[in-house]
């Protein structure tokens, strides 16, 4: 990628996106990714280098519906930071409600390593989030998307796709598929992991491109996330680097202060 762009100052950031993993932690039968450790306060140490205050934690596909390495970083990490989690759509109330103590604000639904949940509980769920503020956070590939848009346009609450929603090189029609929907006015987009669809040449160009086209649509539903601790990958991304994917993404200094840090204060509020 070409250099980033000067920036007069740089916004507060909120990391939208990243996920706190405990190797002792059991797994979910349905997991198909490694356990690891990357722990808060390694995680911590990342915030700290990099001056970030404000994050949210992403549940991982591992542990499947337990929340509890999630809800334990949130207490670990403080104030500053929110979660997404995985939940039943058969969970009571009151612990959607000791949820959202803690810190959740919305449910993740991960269709690429799925089985922990199904895209059909998402309405019925949906509903029983509704009156907490809460939103969907979608992981689907984007092939996957297209017979899902009217549900999700009919949907009470709004819907975040992760990763740029894993629009494919050379696959123009799920990008006219995503930036439909997107013009939904419940419809969010993280510019998270430009490398889950990497170019043919292993550049993230085209996740650039997409981003881009997001940007000059509507920069008011963006949000950044780092996904540390990149757990599909061999080698891990660089922070500086994802900080420039979506500085480069940006058309100035006020989209890239929505996407870091407006935007997000009110959909994590």
């Amino acid at each position: 990628m070409t250099a980033a762009p000067e920036r007069t100052e740089t916004p507060p950031v909120w990391v939208c996106h990243f996920h706190i993993l405990d190797s002792a932690a059991p797994v979910a039968a349905t997991a198909t990714l490694p356990n690891h450790t990357a722990s808060p306060a390694q995680y911590r140490q990342v915030a700290r280098d990099f001056g970030l205050i404000n994050g949210v934690i992403a549940q991982p596909s591992i542990y499947g519906t337990d929340n509890g390495v999630t809800l334990h970083a949130l207490e670990q990490l403080g104030g500053h930071y929110r979660a997404i989690g995985v939940v039943s759509p058969d969970c009571d109330r009151a612990e959607l409600e000791r949820f959202h103590h803690l810190g959740m604000r919305g449910v993740r639904f991960n269709q690429v390593q799925a089985g922990a949940t199904e895209t059909r509980d998402i309405p019925r769920l949906a509903e029983r989030i509704a009156d907490l503020g809460w939103h969907i956070q979608l992981h689907i590939a984007a092939d996957a998307l297209e017979p899902r848009v009217p549900m999700l346009r009919a949907l009470p609450v709004r819907v975040v796709l992760d990763h740029i929603g894993r629009c494919s090189h050379g696959s123009p029609g799920n990008v006219r598929t995503l930036i439909d929907l997107y013009e939904s006015e419940n419809t969010w987009v993280k510019l998270s992991g430009p490398y889950h669809e990497r170019d043919p040449d292993g550049s993230w160009h085209h996740s650039l491109s997409v981003a881009r086209t997001l940007v000059a649509t509507d920069p008011s539903r963006l949000v950044w996330g780092s996904d540390w601790r990149h757990v599909t990958e061999v080698d891990k991304p660089r922070f500086d680097g994802l900080f420039r994917f979506v500085q480069e993404a940006a058309k100035d200094d006020a989209a890239l202060s929505r996407i870091f840090s407006r935007n997000p204060a009110q959909l994590y509020a």
